[in-house]
């Protein structure tokens, strides 16, 4: 295969002398030895910039290799760098590849001008040599010879083989031609620049017209493709960002989306290309969308943030926190070239598409220890690290953009935001306007500050009941554990207490079940099995046992069993869901809430048995149907309860009617006035902070409050939150209503097989309400539970998704339940799974009463990550 000579041309001793060395080459096969061309190479040895230093150069010409440059101190070389907005793109020799036949006043005045101005240069006699050259050095420019008629279909495929090389496409390819075909009076380089050329340059053996056209290469076309080539480089970031990435015009047609985009949104970038976004996202009957984002970022100083809902291809929609940035690259105002929208995913919909790499398996870990139900692992808090501070920050930074955020979390978040920039006067008052936004009451004044008015207790008795009721004593203190314990009547104490159900006839398999109650992957399912439906009965002796209820109500072991069988008794069977398993499931979520150290720090024993038992109270008497269903309806328990609240309402009514109809059952009847009226009051509000219609109200309070959003002194220690700190009795409160939220819906966070099983049951109960409400002519209150049309999938990851997912997020943070996140992580893949299959009904019952192998597979899944972790610790 043919080379084109080697030449050395190099100074010697300081002096000013040169020597030319030519070396044998092989040329087609032979060596043979060189004669000096016929045209001599300028003496560019002795040559002599303008400023009189002299060139320290070493040049080789004509290897199989690029030209190596020994020396860069080169004339009229800037050592300034590129630009590329904030990146700077250092200056560097570039390479340069000769394809002549032979070599003559042209290629010769070509070398000259590249190694006048500091540049590498490598001559090729033929096509094919010359393309393999390129296709491993990737030469910059490339220059190619077009004079001679009998060559230029060599020359032509030689640029369409580079064009058709990975990197082809940032090379320059300039083709020399005979003057006479650019002075034609017609358009003779549109086939040549159709080929994949750049430009024609005019024959001409001149030194300096060649050092010119190179100099205005590199100025120009080879600074634009080396800017080019960082721009896909920024690209190639995007394109691996788990942000959601999309660029548009000043009129929101579509310019980009990157790949995290097209998989949670559907879309491909085929379909939105030249497509409107205000148009193709829109979410019917939400008015707010980019084009109002847009004029807001202009009015603002170019950058907007919230929440907005995008329509994915599915036809449903997802809230997704958007940072919408308008862009003016010429920097003329009020003219946004671009709009840039940046959109956090929802964590699991993110985990859903994270990579298998260590930081990929570490994002869903970012709150802490990871405890397999099988093997224990270290807790990552424990390890002082780096590594752990900062998973921890991004874990409740997330707690910020919340999927549907409330008005009053905007304002404390602006209000926050707004401290940090202030004089310290301000900041100390802002501190105070968010504490008193993030109180429980913002309109109900405090009762005793009447600001001096009157000082009459008369007054002050009848504004109390007028506005809250009747006045407790110890209404806002906090007791100590040893107090809580010890307020029930003397006579109490000498009963004995509940001894773990030993008089009763226990199976081995149902004690051997019991054991396990304290673990989050209790199978209440199996609990209903062993007890003939009565599992509430069984757990509840045996939960509230461990937590001494029977001690703290001052209540004896006979009267405890028999208040747990009167209430499961008034649970209905006939519900597939909201029968008195769920009760006992929500009993052993609860359990399992009270024990984690926050939990156990907060509550004291009074509070931790009114929570067991508003556990086990919450759905009683449910008629499996919704409290919607029974206003359409027309049913006595809407019109007792004036349509609000209806459910809930009767649960905590009919749950103290029925304990305090006999003696037999009242398990409070040894309690003082003042402890049955706190522990009323506790349960009370536990069963009606489950309505879901207060879900996002209880959700951002809690969040306002025990999630405070981080400022810069103490965004290192997120991890020592001072818990005694928040211990007021609003706060408390708040907990309360978070944790019994949380185990009334902790399906989706039970392992699999339990969570779709609950699925099965809940859907079921809803296609029943849809039944009877087309068979009434009522109003279909969930109309996508139709039983023929139904998508059970859809159903199951849309309530993670609006519902789940942030109130786990926020309690994950708060208590720490690692477990419980994987299990969430994992389930949402698998209705993910089927929902990609197309499947839409309910999962038939033998599709996972064999799914032994993967929960198994679950549980190492869990064990890898969590092994992952401590190795990488």
């Amino acid at each position: 295969m043919g080379c084109a000579p080697s030449s050395h041309i190099s100074t010697t001793d300081g002096r000013q002398r040169s020597s030319l060395v030519l070396d044998t080459v092989e040329r087609d096969g032979d060596l043979t030895s060189l004669e000096p061309p016929r045209t001599a190479l300028p003496d560019v040895a002795n040559h002599k910039p303008k400023d009189g230093t002299d060139n320290d150069i070493s040049w080789t010409r004509g290897s199989r290799d690029t030209g190596q440059l020994a020396g860069r101190k080169v004339s009229g070389r800037r050592n300034s760098c590129l630009k590329l907005g904030t990146m700077r793109i250092p200056h560097e020799p570039i390479k340069i590849l000769l394809s002549f036949s032979r070599e003559d006043a042209q290629s010769n005045a070509w070398t000259w001008a590249a190694r006048k101005l500091g540049n590498s240069s490598t001559l090729y006699r033929n096509s094919e040599s010359a393309g393999e050259a390129f296709s491993i050095n990737q030469h910059q420019l490339v220059i190619v010879d077009r004079r001679h008629s009998n060559r230029t279909a060599e020359a032509d495929q030689l640029v369409r083989c580079i064009r058709a090389t990975p990197g082809g496409r940032h090379a320059v390819v300039i083709a020399v031609v005979k003057r006479s075909l650019l002075e034609r009076e017609e358009n003779s380089v549109q086939s040549l620049l159709e080929i994949g050329y750049d430009r024609c340059y005019p024959e001409s053996g001149s030194l300096g017209a060649c050092l010119n056209e190179l100099t205005t290469l590199l100025c120009g076309e080879i600074s634009s493709r080396r800017r080019l080539k960082a721009a896909e480089a920024v690209m190639s970031v995007l394109e691996m960002s788990r942000e959601l990435v999309t660029i548009t015009d000043q009129n929101h047609i579509v310019q980009y989306i990157n790949p995290a985009c097209e998989r949670i949104l559907g879309y491909s970038m085929q379909d939105l290309a030249n497509q409107n976004i205000v148009d193709l996202l829109r979410v019917e009957g939400v008015k707010f969308d980019v084009a109002d984002a847009t004029l807001l970022a202009q009015k603002k100083g170019r950058e907007w943030e919230g929440t907005m809902f995008y329509r994915r291809k599915t036809g449903d929609s997802v809230p997704l926190f958007t940072r919408v940035i308008s862009l003016n690259v010429d920097g003329i105002p009020d003219r946004p070239e671009h709009v840039v929208l940046m959109k956090e995913a929802p964590p699991l919909l993110a985990d859903k598409f994270t990579s298998n790499d260590l930081g990929g398996d570490l994002y869903p870990l970012a709150r802490g220890s990871l405890r397999s139900i099988r093997k224990p692992s270290y807790d990552v808090r424990s390890i002082n690290s780096e590594v752990g501070n900062v998973l921890r920050r991004q874990s409740l930074a997330r707690l910020h953009s919340l999927a549907i955020e409330a008005p009053i979390t905007k304002v404390i978040n602006i209000l926050a935001a707004l401290q940090e920039s202030s004089p310290a006067h301000v900041a100390q008052t802002l501190d105070k306007v968010i504490d008193i936004l993030r109180s429980a009451e913002l309109y109900s004044p405090p009762i005793f500050d009447t600001k001096g008015k009157s000082d009459d207790p008369v007054a002050t008795d009848l504004l109390a009941a007028l506005l809250q009721g009747p006045r407790q004593s110890n209404a806002g203190v906090r007791r100590s554990s040893n107090e809580s314990a010890a307020r029930v009547t003397p006579t109490a104490l000498a009963r004995p207490l509940l001894p773990t159900g030993s008089n009763l006839a226990v199976p081995i398999q149902l004690r051997d079940l019991l054991e396990t109650d304290s673990e989050w992957s209790f199978d209440v399912i199996k609990l209903e099995k062993l007890t003939g439906k009565r599992p509430l009965v069984w757990a509840g002796l045996t939960i509230l046992s461990r937590f001494d209820v029977p001690r703290t109500l001052g209540c004896d072991e006979v009267t405890l069993q028999n208040w747990l069988t009167l209430i499961e008794s008034h649970y209905h069977s006939s519900n597939s869901y909201h029968n008195s398993t769920h009760a006992a499931d929500v009993l052993q979520s609860t359990a399992y809430f009270l024990v984690r150290p926050r939990i156990k720090d907060l509550l004291d024993p009074l509070e931790q048995a009114a929570s067991l038992i508003a556990a086990i109270t919450h759905d009683i008497d449910h008629p499996g149907k919704t409290s919607a269903f029974l206003c359409n309806s027309g049913s006595d328990l809407a019109i007792l309860y004036n349509d609000l609240c209806v459910l809930e309402s009767h649960h905590a009514a009919l749950t103290f009617k029925l304990t305090l109809s006999d003696d037999r059952v009242n398990i409070f009847k040894n309690l003082d006035p003042d402890t049955y009226r706190e522990i009323r009051k506790i349960i009370i509000d536990m069963v009606l902070a489950t309505e879901m219609t207060k879900h996002f109200e209880h959700l951002s309070k809690f969040v306002n409050v025990f999630t405070k959003p981080l400022t810069k002194e103490d965004e290192y220690n997120i991890d020592d939150l001072n818990v005694s700190n928040l211990s007021t009795a609003e706060n408390i409160t708040l907990v309360r209503r978070m944790l019994i939220k949380c185990a009334d819906i902790s399906n989706p966070v039970r392992p699999l097989k339990i969570c779709i099983e609950w699925t099965r049951r809940i859907v079921e109960e809803y296609f029943s309400q849809t039944d009877e409400e087309n068979m009434r002519g009522l109003p279909l209150v969930m109309a996508q539970f139709e039983r023929s049309t139904c998508s059970v999938p859809k159903s199951q990851i849309g309530f993670i998704d609006f519902f789940v997912s942030d109130m786990f997020d926020a309690w994950d943070a708060f208590i720490e339940i690692p477990e419980l996140m994987n299990h969430l992580k994992l389930n949402y893949e698998y209705w993910k799974q089927l929902e990609v299959k197309g499947l839409t009904g309910i999962p038939p019952e033998d599709s996972y009463n064999n799914l032994d192998e993967q929960l198994r597979v679950q549980d190492d899944r869990i064990d890898e990550k969590d092994e992952t972790v401590q190795d990488f610790l």
